[in-house]
């Protein structure tokens, strides 16, 4: 039987999403995790394997704003479901096929799974009071990160098994069944749109500076994700696999983030985010001067501290971040100013690693990506500080 939205608990909408958002990221992080392998399958050159394995993102940059239209004009529910449902079959497909095809098809996937996060966010949005909000949109966000991890530590067996095929089939997979129970859910119409002239949400002075600031904070996100593990191995000694375990702890301390900087801003806000939204830009930017200035034959306890402070605010921060833009949107708008901020923050995304990678070639060291992330993280306080929430605005 399927229940209306209004019908069904709040936290169980909060599970459904968090399900699709799981399965899409599986696919788009596990497709980096099967780096080695399609290069040595398939003879590639490192860059074009990078090319190969960076096409669904590029799909996601493409199609993250119709996405957040759709879930506005047609329902987060309709929206949410088909795409999920599309990119686990277009990825099934693309598993298949020959390299010319496999790389349109995978943009194609990439720009379908975009609908995971304007849509699941604009899901939970609606289904819980401003009073929960940060800590239910914090909760979606873990999806991404916890897909991850569970992408690192499966289908690179898989495909050691048989093939990388037949691992990007099992993210398929996963997607698929992550999407199904949205069937369970009937579609509501989406609220009644005011037949006066719609505003173009980039012309939403608040959107503007929290999509400036999240293009700012992401790249610390994969600077540490990226190039933490080359640090301490060039610089401790450690061997890349002992390395990736602070890489694997930044990853944990950032889901603890997600949801603690939505908790907090809930119980202790006053009505407000900013406050949160300027301490994680802190919290990341003190992590980042340890990281630069901190000895690398510190004790490894130290080392670790160090990781997990800088991971619970330059990966945790997402959770706060989107549930700032859906109230600045407001309900008619937040899947436009969603799937806006993320096309912007994904392009941030693309060029961050080659650029800290740049750094550390000139440098001649990887430490200095951390002084150059500090510098970007002070320029990120300006947006932080020009954001103007609804409520300050009213007052």
């Amino acid at each position: 039987m399927q229940l209306t939205r209004a019908e069904r608990s709040p936290w169980t909408i909060l599970g459904l999403a968090v399900g699709v958002q799981f399965g899409v990221s599986v696919i788009d992080q596990g497709v980096l995790t099967l780096t080695g392998f399609i290069k040595l399958d398939l003879g590639l050159t490192a860059f074009a394997t990078g090319l190969v394995v960076a096409s669904f993102g590029i799909g996601r940059i493409a199609g993250a704003y119709a996405a957040g239209l759709s879930a506005d004009r047609l329902g987060e529910q309709r929206t949410l479901l088909v795409g999920g449902l599309a990119t686990s079959a277009i990825v099934l497909v693309a598993a298949v096929m020959p390299l010319p095809v496999f790389v349109p098809l995978m943009v194609l996937a990439g720009a379908a799974g975009a609908s995971a996060t304007p849509a699941g966010g604009r899901l939970v949005l609606l289904a819980f009071p401003r009073s929960r909000r940060g800590t239910a949109l914090g909760i979606r966000q873990t999806g991404i990160p916890v897909g991850g991890l569970v992408a690192a530590a499966t289908l690179p067996w898989i495909a050691h098994v048989s093939s990388w095929r037949w691992a990007l089939a099992a993210a398929a997979g996963v997607a698929a069944v992550m999407a199904l129970p949205l069937l369970s859910l009937r579609a509501t119409p989406p609220p009644p749109r005011d037949p006066g002239p719609q505003q173009h949400v980039g012309r939403n002075r608040n959107l503007l500076m929290l999509t400036a600031w999240g293009c700012l904070v992401v790249t610390g996100q994969y600077a540490l994700v990226a190039f933490l593990a080359l640090d301490l191995n060039q610089g401790s000694g450690l061997t890349l696999a002992e390395a990736s375990i602070f890489v694997a702890i930044a990853n944990v301390a950032g889901i603890i983030g997600r949801v603690l900087w939505g908790l907090v801003s809930d119980k202790h806000g006053g009505g407000s985010r900013k406050a949160y939204l300027l301490t994680i830009n802190f919290v990341g930017l003190i992590g980042a001067l340890l990281l630069f200035v901190v000895p690398r034959t510190a004790p490894m306890v130290v080392i670790g501290l160090i990781v997990a402070l800088a991971g619970v605010a330059l990966i945790g921060y997402q959770g706060l971040w989107i549930t700032m833009i859906a109230e600045v949107a407001g309900p008619e708008r937040v899947g436009a100013a969603t799937g806006f901020a993320i096309t912007f923050v994904a392009s941030a995304i693309a060029v961050s690693p080659p650029l800290y990678g740049l750094v550390a070639d000139l440098a001649g060291t990887y430490r200095a990506i951390w002084a150059v992330l500090a510098v970007v993280l002070v320029i990120a306080l300006v947006p932080a500080c020009l954001v103007r929430e609804p409520g300050a605005e009213r007052a």
